[in-house]
């Protein structure tokens, strides 16, 4: 008798136990799992637009996984997690040294599958800063053709060919030795010339077809008739390394 009424009475009192206590797994757990870190995509591109808090970018290249930004433009959020660095050396960055046409490379997660959402975790800002030395061919009003006969390490696609590469307001010019300051009007057919120029594009990206790009001179740098330049000590900063 005194064995029955035991048994009842641990039968009653497992049964007033709370669901938790009954289901805690041994050691005390909760039992629920660590959420799961969001999944990092990459994608590289040209700058757009540069807000206080976001950057927008048409993507010329991405990660594996992330194919379906290529050749879209997106808006990604930067925030104070967000870690922004410049060229080679990685050094420190802000939000405020992007300027629109810079190429950055970035890593991001997503709200979403549909990476509509996007929250940059890191930047990096790329040197658009190839060369080409070579003669010119010919002068427009906006725009310079060269026939190219010595490159930078990683504009090697271009030696040999003609290139036009376009001129602006902020494209400067120089002429010989004392790079004495001169303008476009200045430059002669014949002539040797430097140009240190910038891409809309990377010159590594799959898909990307330098005979289609749109080359940008940031600085031009004439020389004497048929002289051909020597390689500027920008050549190779470039942006054509793999970000």
């Amino acid at each position: 008798m005194f064995r029955l009424t035991a048994i009842a009475a641990a039968v009653v009192a497992f049964a007033i136990l709370p669901l938790g206590a009954v289901a805690a797994p041994p050691g005390g757990g909760s039992g629920s799992q660590a959420p799961a870190k969001p999944a990092v995509h990459w994608f590289a591109g040209s700058v757009t637009t540069v807000g206080s808090d976001s950057l927008g970018v048409d993507v010329l290249w991405t990660g594996p996984k992330d194919g379906q930004l290529n050749g879209t433009t997106v808006s990604v959020a930067v925030n104070g997690d967000t870690q922004i660095v410049k060229g080679k050396d990685h050094s420190a960055a802000s939000l405020s040294d992007i300027v629109p046409g810079d190429l950055v490379s970035l890593r991001a997660t997503a709200a979403d599958a549909t990476l509509s959402s996007l929250t940059a975790t890191h930047i990096r800002i790329w040197c658009n800063c190839h060369w080409v030395g070579g003669t010119i061919n010919g002068v427009g009003s906006s725009s310079i053709s060269v026939h190219v006969d010595r490159t930078g390490p990683y504009d090697t696609v271009l030696k040999g060919t003609d290139v036009t590469i376009q001129v602006n307001g902020s494209t400067t010019y120089i002429k010989g030795k004392d790079k004495t300051p001169i303008s476009l009007s200045d430059l002669q057919v014949g002539a040797g010339i430097g140009i240190v120029f910038g891409a809309n594009g990377f010159f590594k990206a799959p898909g990307f077809d330098p005979e289609k790009a749109t080359f940008t001179a940031s600085r031009v740098h004439e020389w004497l008739k048929r002289q051909v330049p020597p390689p500027s000590s920008d050549a190779g900063s470039a942006a054509g390394t793999t970000p």
